[in-house]
């Protein structure tokens, strides 16, 4: 196949929640079309910058969108919603479909969408079916049955609009350079189907990692083999892949010594692409460290406390990134901060869609707060008139929050404690 016709979706133009919908020249891409009486034989969705999730014979797992690439005879549509949808809706959809990684393949269900007779409907799941079912899970129904579509009728749906121009072609010297980095990503899933196998084992209902984490809870006699599983499957250690391939992302001195100059375009690509997520990129970091936190003061597992270990790491892994990107941006395109660095008011639907989830005390008071005053524009703790302030330091103060409305009395016990607020 020449170079020249090797293509790749535009990942600065696509957004969270968009769905990708593809056909290739192969014979069972073509079974699917033809029983399917369509143009597109496989579906993923977008959950995060450059990121989507999709369910193959491998089950569903997390991908690069920059290293799926696509031939001259291949068919690559991206569609998104007519009607945008809100923070929280977006947010929900997303954590569905991550939350089903792992979750094995049902070739047998994927086959019966096309057919008539039983239609059982198990957890096991399949592309278009993965992608029906975390729109569904958020109020959105793309199709009249979620769990038996094909990616098809996805394609159909009137909920839907195609993007135009959403693929680019890619050079030789594109194609060498992701050739010559490592693939992280690949050696995440290895690794965690791997784990999900040995979970397996001990039953052999466990389709994802909650399951697991089920299983670690109402079975303490297998915490230990469980907690053994995870060390000598290198899961714990996953986050010293990215420190090592790219240390530049942690440290500004080494993000500027690695730079060709400030008008490196990829750089500018990468920072401005992180900040945009600054608070939601990396939520589930800390959504999990606090429900792990939660299952560890209940049960003391061992499993559970190396858990908790990881998603500290990694929750200060994440804002460490974030603010390296940041500081970045402000040295050296200080214009292209403020239209795309993340905000997340205090007290709006989407800030206590998340506060709910990683400090559910706060949330409650706040709620008490507004109740009591009769308006939301007051402080999260005490309810007298209030300004609002980014939590700098989150990831060691109260990780995941993304900021606080506080009056002046309230701002300066926090900062007294060690929080860092800036105004936001």
């Amino acid at each position: 196949m020449p170079d020249e016709e090797i293509r790749r979706i535009k990942v600065e133009r696509l957004m969270p929640g968009d769905i990708i919908l593809t056909a290739s020249s192969g014979k069972v891409s073509k079974a699917i079309r033809i029983a399917s009486k369509g143009q597109v034989s496989h579906a993923m969705i977008c959950v995060q910058h450059g990121s989507i999730i999709d369910s193959t014979n491998d089950g569903v797992q997390a991908h690069n969108i920059q290293r799926e690439l696509y031939g001259p005879d291949d068919h690559v549509a991206v569609l998104r919603l007519r009607q945008s949808l809100t923070e929280v809706q977006l947010g929900t959809i997303i954590d569905f479909a991550r939350s089903e990684i792992g979750t094995r393949y049902s070739k047998s269900e994927a086959v019966r969408s096309v057919l008539t007779g039983p239609k059982p409907r198990t957890r096991q799941l399949f592309c278009s079916r993965l992608v029906a079912r975390a729109f569904a899970s958020a109020g959105v129904h793309l199709v009249a049955d979620p769990d038996y579509c094909t990616p098809e009728q996805i394609r159909r749906s009137p909920l839907l609009a195609e993007l135009a121009d959403m693929t680019e072609t890619v050079s030789p010297a594109e194609l060498a350079a992701w050739a010559a980095r490592p693939n992280p990503i690949a050696g995440m899933q290895d690794i965690q189907n791997r784990i999900l196998a040995a979970a397996r084992q001990l039953d052999p209902s466990v389709e994802n990692f909650n399951d697991l984490d089920r299983l670690v809870q109402d079975h303490p006699e297998w915490d230990e083999e469980i907690a053994r599983v995870y060390r000598e499957s290198g899961y714990l250690d996953l986050w010293r892949a990215d420190l090592a391939v790219n240390p530049w992302h942690y440290d500004l001195d080494h993000m500027e010594a690695s730079a060709g100059s400030p008008r490196d375009a990829g750089l500018l690509e990468y920072c401005l692409s992180t900040i945009c997520e600054f608070h939601t990129g990396g939520l589930r970091f800390a959504v999990n460290l606090a429900h792990y936190e939660r299952a560890l003061d209940a049960n003391g597992r061992a499993t559970t406390a190396q858990l908790v270990a990881l998603y500290r790491q990694l929750v200060i892994g994440d804002q460490t990134r974030r603010e390296v990107a940041l500081a970045w941006l402000q040295r050296h395109h200080p214009e292209e901060v403020a239209p795309h660095l993340q905000r997340i008011a205090p007290h709006s639907d989407l800030w206590f869609s998340i506060v709910d989830r990683v400090e559910p005390r706060l949330g409650a008071i706040a709620r008490l707060s507004i109740q009591r005053m009769g308006s939301p524009d007051v402080c999260s703790a005490c309810g007298d008139p209030a300004k609002d302030y980014r939590l700098v330091n989150a990831a060691e103060a109260m990780p995941g929050v993304p900021s606080l409305r506080l009056c002046g009395d309230c701002l300066e016990i926090r900062r007294g404690g060690g929080e860092i607020l800036e105004p936001l």
